[in-house]
C-alpha cells in the first residue's frame, strides 16, 4: 500500500478522531448487490467519456463567445468570453481524476496515445513568454521577447504546439498552450495584493488599439482552437466503439481497476494537494513574495474552483457517479469485500469534500487564504486541513485497492 509523504502525527490523531465514529456494526449492514469488476470498469468507461463530452461541449461554449469578442471587441463581449472560461473550467477540472491512469491523455508511447495533458494544462506559466508584462515583474514573469511580439514568429496551432514546455535558460518548462495560456490572455497578469481580491485587470483594449492587437486576438484563437481540438480527440477516442475505449475494455480486469483507482489516488494525494495546495502555501513567487503565482489559475483567481472540481473528479470515480452515468464503483466492491474498509473510504471521502468546500464557498479568495498558512503550522489553516483530508483519502483509496486485491 502505498502512503503519501504528508504524514505526521498530527495527521495520525486527526485521522483517528476521523474514521473511529465509523466502526459501528449498524453503520455498515446496508445490502450491496454482487458488482464485478468488469461491472466497475464499464461505469468507469461510461463516466470518463461523459465527463470529456461535458468538458468539450463547454469549450466549444468558450470558443464561440472568444470568436464573438474577437469579431466586435467590448467591455460586453470581453466579460463573456472571461465567464466562458470559467464555466468550461468547472467541467475540465472533473476530468483531471483520468490522469496517471496509463490512458491516453497523459501517455506517449502508444499506437493510441495522445500525451496532450501537458498541452491542455501545464502551468505555471511564464508570462513573457506569450505576451507583455509589466516592468518590475521579470522576476516570476521571467523576460522573454515574447511571442506575441515577435513578428518573425508565425502563430498557428502547430507552432504554438511546437513552443509548448520550451526550456528557458534555468531549465524551467514555459508554456503557450493550454487553459491557462487563454486565461493569462483574457485577464492579463494579476498584480493586485491578494488582499485586494482582485484577478488580473487586462483591458479589453489589448485586442483593438494596443501593440500587437491583431496578433494577440490570433494567438487568443489559436490557443482556443487547439484546446477544443484536444478535448475533442479525448472525447471520440473514449467513446463506445472509441480508439482508447476499446483498448481499455480489452484489459485484463484487473489492470483496468489499477488504472483507474491510480488516477484518483494520484489527484487526491499527490497533484491536487501537494503541488497545487501546498506548494502555493510554501511558495514566495509574484507580487509581494506571496505566492500567488504558483497558485493554479492565478490569473482569473479561480483556483478555489480548480480544487473543488479536482476532488469532484476524484469522487465521482471512487463511487460511480456523475450526471447521466450512475453504476457498479469501486466503492462497491471494497463493500463486498470489506464493509468496514468502505467505510472509512466513504468517512475519508467526505471528510475531503467537506474540506475542500470550505475552500471552495470561502469569502477570502485561494490567492489569500495561502498567505495567512504554513505547511508547518501547529495550528493549520482551510487550505492546510485541506492537504490533510485529501492525503487521507488517498491512503484510504490505497488500503481500499488492497482490500480488493489491487496494489498501487
Amino acid at each position: 500500500m502505498k502512503t503519501n509523504f504528508f504524514k505526521t502525527t498530527l495527521v495520525l490523531g486527526l485521522s483517528l478522531s476521523i474514521f473511529s465514529c465509523n466502526n459501528d456494526d449498524d453503520t455498515i449492514t446496508e445490502d450491496v448487490n454482487a458488482v464485478s469488476k468488469s461491472d466497475v470498469t464499464a461505469t468507469y468507461g461510461n463516466l470518463v467519456y461523459q465527463t470529456y463530452l461535458d468538458s468539450y461541449n463547454s469549450a466549444l461554449d468558450m470558443q464561440s463567445a472568444i470568436e464573438d469578442f474577437i469579431a466586435t471587441p467590448s467591455e460586453d463581449s470581453f466579460t463573456a468570453a472571461k465567464q466562458a472560461w470559467l464555466d468550461a473550467r468547472e467541467f475540465y477540472g472533473l476530468t483531471e481524476a483520468f490522469r496517471e491512469a496509463d490512458g491516453p491523455v497523459d501517455t506517449d508511447t502508444e499506437t493510441w496515445s495522445l500525451g496532450t495533458e501537458g498541452q491542455m494544462n501545464a502551468w505555471p506559466i511564464d508570462e513573457s513568454y506569450i505576451d507583455y508584462v509589466a516592468a518590475g515583474t521579470e522576476e516570476y514573469a521571467n523576460d522573454y521577447d515574447s511571442i506575441i511580439g515577435d513578428d518573425t514568429i508565425t502563430i498557428d496551432q502547430a507552432t504554438l504546439a511546437n513552443y509548448n514546455e520550451g526550456f528557458n535558460v534555468e531549465q524551467v518548462k514555459s508554456i503557450s498552450t493550454g487553459w491557462h495560456a487563454i486565461e493569462f490572455l483574457l485577464w492579463g497578469q494579476d498584480n493586485t495584493m491578494p488582499v485586494d481580491d482582485l484577478p488580473g485587470t487586462r483591458a479589453f483594449t489589448d485586442y483593438t488599439t494596443a501593440d500587437h492587437a491583431d496578433r494577440r486576438a490570433l494567438y487568443l484563437q489559436t490557443a482556443t482552437d487547439l484546446l477544443v481540438s484536444d478535448l475533442n480527440a479525448l472525447t471520440t477516442t473514449w467513446a463506445t466503439g472509441g480508439t482508447y475505449r476499446a483498448v481499455f475494455e480489452s484489459l485484463d480486469q484487473d489492470v483496468a481497476l489499477k488504472q483507474l483507482i491510480n488516477g484518483a489516488f494520484f489527484i487526491a494525494g499527490d497533484e491536487l494537494s501537494s503541488e497545487r495546495m501546498i506548494v502555493p502555501v510554501d511558495s514566495t513567487g509574484g507580487i509581494g513574495g506571496l505566492g500567488q503565482e504558483d497558485e493554479h489559475s492565478c490569473f482569473s483567481d479561480n483556483t478555489h474552483r480548480d480544487i473543488y472540481a479536482n476532488a469532484k473528479g476524484v469522487y465521482n470515480v471512487i463511487f460511480g457517479e456523475y450526471s447521466t452515468v450512475s453504476g457498479a464503483s469501486f466503492y462497491d466492491l471494497v463493500k463486498q469485500a470489506n464493509p468496514t474498509q468502505a467505510a472509512i473510504l466513504k468517512a475519508a471521502a467526505e471528510n475531503a469534500m467537506e474540506k475542500v468546500n470550505a475552500i471552495a464557498n470561502n469569502a477570502q479568495p485561494f490567492d489569500y487564504l495561502i498567505t495567512l498558512e504554513s505547511p508547518t503550522d501547529s495550528n493549520f489553516g482551510v487550505v492546510m486541513q485541506s492537504v490533510v483530508a485529501l492525503q487521507d483519502w488517498a491512503d484510504e483509496i490505497s488500503a481500499s485497492a488492497t482490500a480488493i486485491g489491487i496494489n498501487l
